[in-house]
C-alpha cells in the first residue's frame, strides 16, 4: 500500500482547520445578529431612526453586532413581542408601553404632561423625572431601557359625514370615539363628552366606514392620514397626549455585551434622538398640510380652550394615574416642567 506523505498529510489538516475556522466564523456572525421587533411599517419616520441605529451600531462594532429591523408586526404585536423579550426569546422591541405588563405604564397616557413638541422634548431628557420613571418601570418589567423616539402628538380624526359642533368644551358630542384600552385616557375622553369605544386598531377603517365609530383618537397627523384619509373629514388637534416608540431590550441580550458595547449601542440611540423629534414636528405639518389639501378640516384649539383642556385632565385623569403611580412623580414632573 502507498503511504501518504507528511506533506500531503499537512495539506489534508490546514484544510480542515480553515473550513473549521470559517463555520466557527460563519457561527459566530449568525449568533451576533439582534432581532428587534416593530409594528410600524417600513419607511414611517420613526422605523428610519431605528434604521439609522442599527447602522451605527453595525459601523461602530466593526459588523460584530446587526440589529435586524423585523417591522409591520413580522414578530408580533408589540405587546407579543414585549412578552418575549421579557422571556428572552426575542432581543427587542419598538413599543408604546401599555397597563398589560405594568399598571404604572398608565403615566405614559395621562395627559396634560405636555401641550406641545418643545414640552415633549424636555420630557424626554434624561433628567427628566419622566424619563427615569420610564426607565424604572422597565427595569421593574425584567428589561433594559434604551430611550424613546418621540412618535407624535395625536388628535381626534372624524369621520365624513360627521360634524363636531363645540370640540373645546365638555358638552355632548354624541361621538363614538375609539380610545386606546388606558384608564386615565378613557377618563379625560369621556369627560370631553365623547362616548368612548373600544375598537381593534385593525378594524378601525372599516368601522369608521360603516359608522360603527365616528372617530378615532389614536394617531398623529401621518397616521391618521396614511391609515384613514380615505374616510376622514376633519382633524381635531387636542394637544393634551402624545406618543412615543419606546427601545427597550431583552436583560439576557444587553447581559450578554460588554460595557464597550453597550456604551455602543446607547450612544447610537441617543445620536438619533434629535433627528428623530425634528422629523416628528415635520411630519406633523406636512400631514397638515397634506390632510387640508385633500379636503380634510383642520380644527386648532385657542390658548384659553388648551388651558381648560389642560384643567380638565388635572382634574379627572391625574387622580386616576395616581392610583398606580402615586401623586410625587406627577407632582415632580409637572413642577420640573414649570407647569
Amino acid at each position: 500500500m502507498k503511504m501518504r506523505s507528511k506533506g500531503s498529510n499537512l495539506f489534508v489538516v490546514l484544510i480542515i482547520a480553515a473550513m473549521f475556522v470559517a463555520l466557527s466564523s460563519s457561527f459566530a456572525e449568525a449568533a451576533r445578529q439582534l432581532r428587534l421587533g416593530a409594528h410600524y411599517p417600513a419607511g414611517y419616520f420613526v422605523n428610519n431612526g431605528f434604521r439609522r441605529v442599527a447602522d451605527r451600531v453595525k459601523e461602530a462594532t466593526n459588523g460584530e453586532i446587526e440589529i435586524v429591523l423585523y417591522e409591520s408586526g413580522a414578530l408580533g404585536s408589540y405587546e407579543q413581542v414585549m412578552q418575549e423579550v421579557i422571556r428572552g426569546t426575542i432581543d427587542a422591541v419598538t413599543m408604546y408601553p401599555t397597563a398589560r405588563f405594568s399598571k404604572k405604564f398608565e403615566i405614559v397616557a395621562t395627559p396634560a404632561l405636555i401641550n406641545s413638541y418643545e414640552d415633549l422634548y424636555k420630557l424626554m431628557k434624561k433628567e427628566s423625572p419622566f424619563y427615569k420613571y420610564l426607565k424604572s418601570i422597565y427595569e421593574e418589567c425584567g428589561t433594559v431601557y434604551i430611550g424613546s423616539f418621540i412618535d407624535s402628538i395625536p388628535g381626534a380624526l372624524i369621520r365624513k359625514g360627521k360634524t363636531i359642533e363645540n370640540p373645546y368644551d365638555k358638552s355632548n358630542k354624541a361621538c363614538q370615539m375609539r380610545v386606546m384600552a388606558q384608564t386615565t385616557l378613557r377618563k379625560w375622553w369621556a369627560a370631553m363628552g365623547y362616548q368612548v369605544a373600544s375598537v381593534p386598531y385593525a378594524e378601525v377603517f372599516t368601522s369608521l366606514q360603516t359608522g360603527v365609530i365616528d372617530g378615532d383618537s389614536g394617531s398623529g397627523p401621518e397616521g391618521a392620514y396614511l391609515a384613514f384619509g380615505d374616510v376622514a373629514g376633519t382633524f381635531i388637534e387636542y394637544p393634551v397626549s402624545f406618543f412615543l416608540l419606546d427601545f427597550a431590550m431583552s436583560k439576557k441580550t444587553w447581559d450578554s455585551f460588554d460595557d464597550k458595547t453597550k456604551e455602543i449601542i446607547v450612544n447610537a440611540f441617543e445620536a438619533e434622538t434629535e433627528s428623530v423629534y425634528q422629523e416628528a414636528r415635520e411630519s406633523h405639518q406636512k400631514y397638515r398640510k397634506i390632510m387640508q389639501d385633500a379636503g380634510i378640516k383642520i380644527l386648532d384649539p385657542t390658548p384659553e380652550q388648551i388651558k381648560l383642556l389642560t384643567e380638565l385632565a388635572y382634574e379627572v385623569s391625574w387622580p386616576e394615574t395616581e392610583k398606580f403611580t402615586g401623586p410625587e412623580i406627577l407632582q415632580d414632573i409637572r413642577a420640573y416642567m414649570g407647569r
